[in-house]
């Protein structure tokens, strides 16, 4: 079930070299330009890239196989908990930026109409996901509607449930960065203004030794944007009050607009749909949308 690389030496490199430094990643993650200015500005220290094939990010710590990693917090935490705070009950970490959630879709499906989709408009969509990672579809849902959902079939990561989307067997909600690095031809993805931000965080263990926890924050402040002779030295660690302000972030990543002049305001509905009701056609099929006569949920 698990594809993330085999056990080794953060130590070593692609080239074999010995590695002061090894940062993992998430899928979908891209911090190709954190790495570009650590190694900028430490001229003859080596860091070894890290990229995971699944979430299995505290496998890959936990093994020695990183000293730091980019990961994605839940897009809901349970009620009252704080799930930052938890993850600093076992590890160190700072909460970075937070990712927009998209829907991704059949270039031909009929959302595909919209700048934006609503969670409003997923409620009859089969979704191939657990209910709680959209609570917010949920909600809107009846619990008779609830009840006739079919079972989702086996699915390891993102990029299967891509491939069904493709296949014309549902729709997924992924973070966008997620959606990019699973983009197909065949597919397009649009954003959900009102589904919760995925956080995504750098993480790394509290019991690394003095000079790799000293690499890692001097890491810290290249993602922060901390100069490099700022008063907050590499070998100064990170406080909780620090660690719990965000770095500086422009709100999240959003998909770009295609409206134009004229257009209806973010969220309208297509031309032709009744303003109180369902789509026109709703309960018809759709050309080229599905085949086999499937059930809503």
């Amino acid at each position: 079930m698990d594809d993330a690389p085999g056990p080794h030496d953060p130590a070593a490199d692609e080239a074999g070299e010995t590695a002061d430094l090894a940062v993992a990643f998430v899928p979908g993650v891209m911090p190709g330009k954190w790495f570009f200015r650590w190694r900028d500005r430490n001229p003859g220290r080596v860091l070894a890239e890290r990229p995971l094939e699944t979430d299995a990010w505290e496998e890959e710590l936990g093994a020695g196989r990183a000293h730091a990693c980019f990961v994605r917090l839940p897009a809901h935490p349970r009620p009252g908990v704080d799930d930052l705070a938890t993850l600093r009950e076992e590890y160190r970490a700072v909460e970075l930026y937070a990712e927009q959630q998209v829907v991704v879709l059949p270039r031909d499906h009929e959302l595909t109409l919209l700048d934006e989709v609503p969670v409003a408009e997923l409620v009859d969509e089969v979704l191939l996901q657990e209910p709680a990672t959209l609570p917010e579809r949920h909600r809107l849902r009846s619990p008779e509607a609830v009840a006739a959902d079919a079972p989702l079939p086996p699915m390891r990561h993102a990029r299967d449930a891509v491939e069904l989307v493709a296949a014309g067997l549902g729709l997924v909600v992924l973070p966008m960065s997620l959606a990019r690095l699973h983009h197909r031809k065949d597919l397009v993805h649009r954003v959900v203004p009102d589904a919760a931000t995925v956080p995504v965080a750098l993480v790394w263990p509290q019991d690394l030794t003095e000079e790799q926890e000293e690499l890692v924050q001097d890491f810290v402040g290249v993602v922060r944007g901390r100069g490099l002779n700022s008063s907050r030295g590499a070998a100064a660690p990170a406080s909780p009050a620090a660690e719990d302000r965000p770095a500086a972030k422009a709100g999240p990543a959003r998909a770009p607009s295609s409206r134009r002049g004229g257009q209806p305001p973010q969220g309208a509905r297509r031309a032709g749909a009744p303003r109180g009701g369902a789509r026109s056609g709703r309960g018809g099929p759709k050309g080229g949308r599905r085949s086999g006569g499937r059930g809503r949920r």
